[in-house]
């Protein structure tokens, strides 16, 4: 006899960070679960890090709320995995390859169509993003339906990409004040949320 299942909601994030990792491995398949919070205090952690059947690093970032501020935080942390990279590669020598952008799959329980569009056609690294619902069954025991919503790898197209078209956001700090303001003006278009409290220049250094 099946379960009866009925919709539930997570109050407690590390509730969510928790019943992903127990399905890693169907969300990559032949995946495994490498380590949680990884990351710092400056620049925000990665929910978890795992590994997939070629043996890549990639990470996930967990948005229990959906809400579209909190990927200011994801942009942070895809800054830190520029700057740790070489540390983490060292530490995981033989075991694990972390290539030069990361692969970052995000979980959400909704996305905002700008939202949708702005993570997917950021510049650097590939971004799946996954939709959950949760569910729990008579003994109040939670699990997760999750589906890939969206992957910039087979999304991406230059009609769609966020940067000023000849140049790339690795470009950003070679851009005239002039266009710098303008690519700038346009990503908070995009991000379609208040982000009034962050000053151009945070911005600039997230994204290039």
């Amino acid at each position: 006899m099946s379960r009866l299942l009925k919709p539930a909601i997570i109050d407690d994030p590390r509730e969510l960070v928790e019943l992903v990792s127990e399905v890693i491995g169907d969300i990559i398949s032949g995946g495994f679960l490498l380590d949680a919070a990884v990351g710092n205090d400056e620049l925000g952690y990665f929910d978890l890090v795992a590994v997939n059947e070629d043996g890549e690093g990639v990470f996930f970032f967990i948005n229990p709320s959906g809400g579209e501020a909190e990927y200011l935080g994801l942009l942070k942390c895809m800054r830190w995995y520029q700057e740790n990279r070489y540390a983490l590669q060292k530490l995981h020598t033989g075991r694990v390859a972390f290539g030069p952008s990361p692969s970052v799959f995000v979980v959400a329980p909704w996305y905002s169509g700008s939202m949708r569009k702005v993570l997917l056609n950021r510049g650097a690294g590939r971004i799946t993003l996954l939709q959950y619902v949760c569910f729990q069954d008579g003994n109040d025991e939670k699990s997760l339906f999750i589906e890939k919503v969206g992957d910039s790898s087979e999304e991406r197209t230059d009609a769609d990409s966020l940067h000023i078209p000849g140049t790339s956001p690795t470009d950003l700090s070679r851009m005239q004040t002039v266009e710098a303001d303008m690519y700038l003006r346009k990503f908070r278009r995009e991000m379609g949320t208040d982000i009034s409290n962050v000053s151009d220049e945070e911005l600039f250094d997230l994204l290039k």
